[in-house]
């Protein structure tokens, strides 16, 4: 039994990947800080819910881009190493951005640059954190691994809006930023804590040829038609999703202030963590398919729900239960693909997934504030019989047409999580097959 396999087989791997989560939860909080000050700071300046969508869309774009180099990258180099420079230099950009807010004549274009700065050093970071569970945990803790990990990373919505919200009455979007780039050192510190147990790669090869690389991480992905079929399904869901991250802030401030949509937001959002914390402690999940297909529904209609009331109440009621839906989603697609994958090629793979899936957050974010802006809100705010019979449902006025924006995408997303659960592509991937030799031979060296 070599120095992987003891790790995996012991409570050692789990102890040391609590750490390293714990130190994404601080850095994800901090995150959040910055994504609802700016969002917030943009729309004030602009008023313009096509201005907001650009910087989530800089935001989110390079990253997105350089998935797939990232995880050739943390494939064929060190996994730790890529972590703490992905980490590092992506909360230093974030100075540029700091440095424009700051000044007497803020500048959009800046913005833009500086988060797009630090989205692009964030794709060294998450193919290789990707690909570390894989490293430090066996197959049975996936899930339970998947469930941390959410809980992490969706943090920035759990708990940043409500202390953002009320940071900003007493101060301003600069200090949230300056939080911000403080909790990228607690990331580093706690990789140094864990390195043990995390890949350390040098590479055999003199040369790295990242066109052989990214053929075997296709290779990987077109192996077996569920995962095709699985990442069709998420972009989708991804971009009913980017919908509401956009257009649920102009949706509340329509009727209700900074403090509010803050609360507002982190109240919603325990939902995440009362779902995941669900998955967590969840033995022997044998149908991870089914949890991806009622995952879907359920957070489907609840979406939908939300577009239908203008009550704080109820679109904070619906608002959680639709988040409670959503690690069955995104911990039954992972897991699905983490089963059905070589750790050789994760992080190849995984690098190429989430540039294909979170694909839908860009569009997402190009058509949702042209779409308000220039197609629902003027429809809503007219008086033609269309509009009139739909506003006896849903309302009229201000921020109505963004309502039925996000009506619409939630009624599309549990259709196809219907659609889901009669995919026998996807079904199969459940049924782990005993010989995945021939991934191995397809890609030798990956994810």
């Amino acid at each position: 039994m070599n120095g992987s396999d003891t790790i995996k087989s012991s409570k050692a791997g789990m102890r040391k990947f609590a750490i390293l989560v714990a130190g994404q939860m601080i850095s994800s909080i901090g995150s959040g800080l910055t994504d609802f000050g700016l969002a917030i700071y943009v729309l004030a300046l602009t008023g313009s819910v096509t201005a907001t969508s650009i910087v989530s869309i800089c935001a989110f774009l390079p990253s997105i881009l350089l998935a797939p180099v990232g995880g050739v990258l943390a494939d064929n180099y060190d996994r730790r190493l890529m972590m703490i420079l992905g980490e590092l230099l992506s909360g230093l950009s974030l100075t540029i951005c700091l440095g424009t807010i700051m000044s007497p004549n803020p500048s959009l274009p800046v913005i833009c640059i500086g988060v797009g700065i630090s989205s692009l050093f964030k794709a060294l970071m998450e193919p290789a954190f990707n690909a570390t569970i894989t490293d430090m945990l066996s197959e049975e803790d996936f899930a339970k691994a998947g469930g941390m990990v959410q809980i992490a990373s969706n943090l920035k919505i759990l708990i940043s809006p409500a202390i953002a919200g009320l940071l900003l009455q007493i101060t301003t979007v600069s200090t949230l930023i300056i939080i911000d780039i403080l909790t990228f050192f607690t990331t580093i510190i706690t990789i140094v804590l864990v390195k043990k147990g995390m890949v350390s790669k040098s590479r055999k090869d003199s040369k790295l040829s990242f066109t052989r690389e990214m053929k075997e991480g296709i290779a990987a992905i077109r192996g077996k038609g569920g995962i095709v079929a699985m990442i069709v399904i998420m972009t989708f869901a991804v971009f009913c999703i980017g919908f509401v991250q956009i257009l649920i802030k102009p949706l509340i401030l329509a009727f209700a202030g900074e403090v509010e949509l803050g609360i507002l937001t982190t109240v919603s959002a325990l939902g995440m963590l009362a779902g995941s914390i669900i998955i967590s402690c969840l033995k022997n999940i044998k149908s991870y398919d089914k949890m991806l297909s009622f995952g879907l529904v359920g957070c489907g209609i609840f979406l939908a729900l939300i577009g239908v009331w203008q009550n704080l109440i109820l679109i904070a009621t619906f608002g959680f239960m639709m988040f409670v839906f959503m690690p069955a989603v995104q911990i039954g697609a992972e897991v699905l693909v983490r089963m059905n994958l070589a750790n050789e090629v994760q992080g190849r793979a995984f690098g190429l997934i989430s540039f294909i899936t979170q694909m839908g957050y860009i569009f997402a974010y190009i058509l949702s504030g042209v779409i308000s802006d220039y197609i629902f809100e003027p429809f809503m705010s007219g008086d033609s019989f269309l509009a009139m019979q739909i506003g006896k449902i849903i309302g009229v006025g201000e921020g109505r047409g963004i309502a039925l924006l996000i009506l619409i995408s939630g009624i599309a997303m549990s259709i196809v999580g219907i659609v889901v659960s009669r995919l026998k592509s996807v079904k199969m991937l459940t049924k782990k097959e005993s010989d995945t030799q021939f991934v191995a031979e397809t890609c030798p060296e990956g994810l």
